[in-house]
């Protein structure tokens, strides 16, 4: 099995790894994995104090008892909501997409082509993760912003290009590093500013 931890979402529920993966498989009811995991890693000793740690987290719904049963231990909506999407994620990102622009030809180029295959790439990239949905959100919002002000909006990739070639990954450390929402758009073109 694979799994994908986003470091911050620990930071910010202050439980560590083995922790998320204990709760992950809980709630997708893989026991037989879940008890695998912890004999190899001889972290069934400290079985307890993990679930004690997801308990104060707000992760599971009561605190383990003298006996601990793998089956009895009830995942609460605070993780299940984290790790769920509200509505469709490609229709978030299709939404957010640019729909054309104007190519240095002068022609007009559609951004928005080939529906079906662009859900079907996004679909492999997100994997079920609306944390990484919302980073991808957030990078493609920074680089149509950034395009914007520099006027290069003719130079952005159609969706499925830019789907494949991750494209927001040209933007990620300034998403990483800084707050989207802070960031302010720079709407002086060249020869507007007065000294």
């Amino acid at each position: 099995m694979i799994l994908e931890i986003d470091t911050s979402y620990l930071i910010k529920n202050k439980i560590t790894a083995h922790q998320y993966t204990i709760v992950k498989l809980v709630r997708e009811d893989r026991l037989p994995e879940l008890k695998k995991y912890l004999f190899v890693t001889e972290s069934d000793r400290t079985l307890r104090q993990d679930l004690e740690s997801l308990y104060s987290a707000g992760f599971i719904s009561s605190q383990p008892g003298s006996v601990i049963s793998l089956n009895t231990i009830d995942i609460t909506t605070k993780f299940s909501q984290s790790h769920t999407f509200t509505k469709d994620p490609f229709e978030d990102l299709y939404d957010a997409f640019p729909t054309k622009v104007l190519r240095p030809d002068g022609s007009f180029d559609y951004l928005r082509v080939d529906q079906k295959r662009c859900r079907k790439i996004y679909y492999n990239i997100i994997r079920e993760s609306p944390t990484l949905h919302d980073f991808i959100l957030r990078c493609l919002k920074v680089e149509v912003s950034d395009r914007k002000s520099k006027g290069q909006m003719s130079f952005m990739k159609r969706m499925p290009t830019w789907l494949s070639s991750e494209g927001w990954k040209a933007y990620a450390d300034v998403v990483e590093h800084c707050d989207v929402n802070t960031l302010e758009e720079n709407t002086t073109g060249y020869g507007q500013e007065f000294e």
